[in-house]
């Protein structure tokens, strides 16, 4: 009852403020890092059942549910996080029936200070006003039906790939890419991923791995080949596997790294196309 009193004065204070200061930024309460990600947990938590889940980095993160043609995916990709996290988060939750995890940053460790933040909702100071927030950008942009999304990334697959690039962002991230990720951090990722990926799969979930798509330049960065290479040694069986089968000449990065959103749509429907072909009896359902 406290708490829903604090939501109901929380939320006044916050439309108000939302609609008479110009200045105000509703971006700086509900997308900074850790609170997008603490939505993006938060919600998957909030789910009773889970089919599909995806896992990963801020590359993962890209991959906007609605590209998908399935209503059963759900991202649990974390900004600046590690595939390791969403996986703790996983087992912590109802048990989904397909995990898909992302390969190409392994040397961010387990969060495990976000792990004990989302456990404890509670502790969470900004809680209402990020409730009151996430309220008031729902009733000013109500969500589309799953059809009318659906035919939004269509015509935006359609469209032909942009050459927007801004080269300073890619000459940054291929300099930064020019040293080999630390040996230790990346092993302990990949350690991390094991002990997951065995739990799950004790539990009856299919847990494969992907790597999601680069640009060529960034792909042959020191960075990039090594995680490659050790991701590779540490699952060297294909069928651990989920090939992403997508035309990458019309494939586009905002900065060698980060799909735009016509190509985020396209490797969406690329991963979605391989679970159908890949994986006995395609996309795992609930039933309706």
């Amino acid at each position: 009852m406290l708490w829903m009193i604090k939501f109901g004065i929380t939320a006044v204070v916050a439309i108000a403020a939302l609609r008479l200061g110009a200045n105000y930024d509703l971006h700086t309460v509900v997308t900074t890092t850790d609170s997008q990600n603490h939505a993006v947990a938060a919600k998957y938590l909030n789910g009773s059942t889970h089919n599909t889940v995806l896992v990963g980095s801020s590359l993962t993160f890209r991959l906007f549910e609605n590209y998908f043609r399935s209503d059963d995916v759900e991202n649990l990709s974390l900004a600046g996080g590690s595939p390791a996290t969403g996986l703790a988060i996983v087992a912590g939750a109802a048990t989904p029936k397909l995990v898909l995890v992302e390969t190409n940053i392994l040397n961010r460790v387990l969060d495990e200070s976000f792990i004990t933040r989302l456990n404890d909702r509670s502790s969470s100071a900004f809680q209402p006003v990020r409730s009151a927030a996430a309220y008031y950008e729902t009733l000013m942009h109500p969500p589309l039906k799953k059809e009318q999304v659906r035919s939004v990334v269509d015509r935006l697959i359609a469209q032909p790939p942009s050459d927007v690039v801004d080269s300073d962002l890619v000459q940054f991230a291929i300099k930064d890419a020019a040293a080999l990720p630390p040996i230790d951090a990346v092993r302990r990722g990949l350690s991390d991923i094991r002990k997951y990926k065995a739990l799950l799969e004790s539990r009856g979930v299919k847990v494969l791995l992907f790597h999601m798509p680069y640009s060529l330049q960034y792909e042959a960065t020191p960075y990039a080949t090594f995680s490659t290479q050790m991701a590779s040694e540490a699952f060297p069986n294909p069928d651990s596997w989920l090939p992403i089968n997508v035309d990458p000449s019309q494939l586009r990065w905002t900065d060698g790294v980060h799909l735009d959103e016509r190509s985020a749509a396209m490797v969406a429907r690329a991963i979605e196309k391989s679970i159908e072909n890949s994986v006995p009896g395609g996309f795992p359902r609930t039933a309706r």
